[in-house]
């Protein structure tokens, strides 16, 4: 992506097996440019719709024509009766009524942010998942797909993940996730993600996410953004 946004710029730049080069030229005069909405953000908001069944939702910054990897979202989600619908200056989520696959399964070596985000989302809705194309999650702010094991361990999900000979990685989920009373109680290492891509599970019943402000690194006004959409939120004591 930041090579395809530098020659844009008029920048000669290439990547040709492990290497990249870029030759000594000058970037073009400035001109306009349009800086896109995050879609790894926007898949929160799918997972949420996704649950709600019923939904009616914009979100702003977001085109068919990205340079993201996470722009597959759009295409991610459909079979989950989501169908993303282009607008001037963004989208528009409406869930329509669809029967689930029997099972998903889907690579996610160009778009590892999403992973969380559809492992939660599997999980909530009972679906059974394989999720591969994960080398680089074990290397993220923590060991993501053990993360994902553990906490979602706490719904009654049941999980493996490892790798395979040919140095991929993958996770297998399997189960409904049911919601304890008490409300359990989220870990999320440190990592923006996984505080994020297990908020949508709120729309089952009250959850807690330990050390919220994690949000910071990546989307500051995450949980106020939540607020705006109706989610009740409360902020606990170490005691509570």
């Amino acid at each position: 992506m930041t090579l395809q946004l530098m020659r844009s710029f008029g920048a000669k730049a290439s990547w040709t097996d492990h290497r990249i080069t870029v030759a000594p030229a000058p970037y073009r005069p400035p001109r306009a440019f349009r800086v896109e909405a995050d879609w790894s953000a926007a898949g929160y908001y799918y997972a949420m719709a996704a649950l709600a069944r019923s939904a009616d939702l914009r979100l702003d910054g977001l085109f068919a024509e990205s340079l993201q990897g996470d722009a597959v979202l759009a295409e991610l989600m459909a079979p989950f009766g989501l169908h993303t619908h282009f607008e001037e200056g963004g989208i528009r989520l409406r869930p329509v009524a669809a029967a689930l696959p029997d099972a998903f399964r889907y690579s996610f070596l160009g778009c590892p942010d999403l992973a969380q985000t559809l492992a939660v989302l599997c999980a909530a809705l009972g679906l059974p998942a394989r999720l591969e194309g994960l080398r680089t999650l074990r290397i993220k702010e923590t060991d993501r797909v053990a993360a994902l094991l553990r906490e979602l361990g706490k719904l009654g999900i049941e999980g493996q993940g490892r790798g395979n000979d040919a140095g991929d990685e993958w996770l297998e989920l399997k189960g409904g996730a049911r919601l304890p009373s008490p409300p359990p109680s989220f870990n999320t290492y440190a990592d923006h993600r996984m505080a994020m891509a297990l908020a949508p599970l709120a729309m089952l019943g009250p959850i807690r996410i330990q050390d919220p402000a994690v949000v910071r690194k990546s989307y500051p006004e995450f949980w106020e953004h939540l607020q705006h959409l109706g989610f009740q939120l409360k902020t606990l004591s170490a005691r509570e």
